[in-house]
């Protein structure tokens, strides 16, 4: 079931909540085991549970993602928007878990599974109904992109057809001044554009009476091509309603924002304009890691650059790799296809939609 406008995913399954929330405890358990077997000291594998736990809690409080659940492709969210739950609703969260833990060892999961038995058809377990959350499954890049509206990818027509010359054709002019040219000598010059059908054409026949003649030596840097009135217009795809094509970027959030090419924008919590026509891109972060104008963001003929701007929390380039590249502020960086980039607790992606062939890039 869908969760409402604002989330890309939909609610994230009992079974799938259920593995994650094992691995979670998988994790946990393994911390205190990891510390406490080679020390020897139960209080130190304690320490080291207790720490993994406050680890777990901060995680999900930020991300909306612990480690079971960023396995499984699952988010927690608050229930009023796609917006991370924060430290007061995932400490409820977690604390009426812990209750289950209390009771007994199984409750903890009795808990999880509560979500299957929500009548609302959300999923929300007994934790989430407490904290006001809910928990999303991810969608995946390719459901991302089969998810995006037609219309938008299509909304602007590929370059013109340019009619070719079929049959080459001599200048008229330069006939005249050279007189009759014999066989082997070529006039410079590109043939016109024309529009009618293709006739076929026939060489002319040498006359066994034609003297040679001196031939002028042409510059070719000072013939320009023949080009039809229009044809310019013609080779440049035309754009409709005066766009030229759109970048839409795609927070973790869920949240979406479609811009037209091209474009120099500011991404921040609350952004200013940089200089007059710069977009500006509202990031919803109630954590407050996105600083006010964050971000620059710059496209332009199929590249993409992007500027920190001087930001408390920073900027990070995901490269598509695996290789994280701390941007240092004012220094313009490109960026490549399947980059994606952290600006306080917010990751965004961008795709890119065209004309020419009608797909998302």
């Amino acid at each position: 079931m869908t969760l409402g406008p604002g989330f890309a995913g939909t609610a994230a399954g009992t079974g799938r909540r259920l593995a994650a929330f094992t691995l979670d405890v998988v994790v946990i358990c393994g911390v205190a085991v990891a510390v406490g077997l080679p020390t020897g000291s139960w209080l130190l594998g304690a320490v080291a549970l207790l720490q993994a736990v406050l680890g777990q809690w901060v995680l999900e409080a930020r991300t909306g993602a612990t480690v079971g659940k960023a396995l499984l492709g699952l988010r927690t969210a608050r229930d009023d928007g796609p917006y991370s739950p924060g430290a007061g609703r995932g400490f409820v969260r977690g604390f009426i878990t812990a209750l289950g833990f209390a009771g007994a060892a199984i409750g903890a999961w009795l808990v999880v599974a509560s979500s299957a038995w929500d009548a609302s058809g959300r999923r929300r377990s007994w934790a989430d109904r407490a904290a006001q959350t809910v928990v999303v499954a991810v969608p995946s890049r390719a459901q991302r992109v089969a998810a995006m509206p037609v219309d938008a990818a299509t909304a602007f027509r590929g370059p013109a057809p340019v009619a070719r010359a079929h049959a080459p054709a001599a200048a008229p002019t330069a006939v005249a001044e050279l007189g009759p040219v014999p066989a082997g000598v070529a006039i410079l010059g590109q043939p016109p554009l024309i529009s009618a059908p293709p006739v076929a054409w026939q060489p002319a026949r040498r006359s066994d009476h034609a003297q040679p003649v001196a031939v002028r030596p042409v510059d070719q840097r000072a013939v320009a091509p023949a080009v039809a009135p229009g044809a310019a217009a013609a080779s440049v795809a035309e754009p409709v309603d005066g766009l030229e094509g759109a970048l839409l970027i795609i927070f973790d959030t869920g949240a979406r924002e479609q811009l037209p090419l091209p474009v120099v924008a500011n991404l921040g919590r609350n952004p200013s304009p940089t200089e007059p026509g710069d977009r500006l891109v509202t990031v919803h972060d109630p954590d407050g890691t996105v600083s006010k104008t964050h971000l620059r963001l710059e496209h332009s003929r199929g590249n993409t650059w992007v500027t920190d701007g001087g930001s408390t929390n920073g900027t990070e380039v995901l490269r598509d790799d695996g290789d994280v590249e701390l941007l240092a502020p004012g220094v313009r960086t490109a960026l490549d296809d399947g980059d994606r980039v952290r600006i306080g607790n917010r990751t965004f992606t961008m795709s890119l939609l065209l004309a020419s062939d009608g797909e998302n890039r």
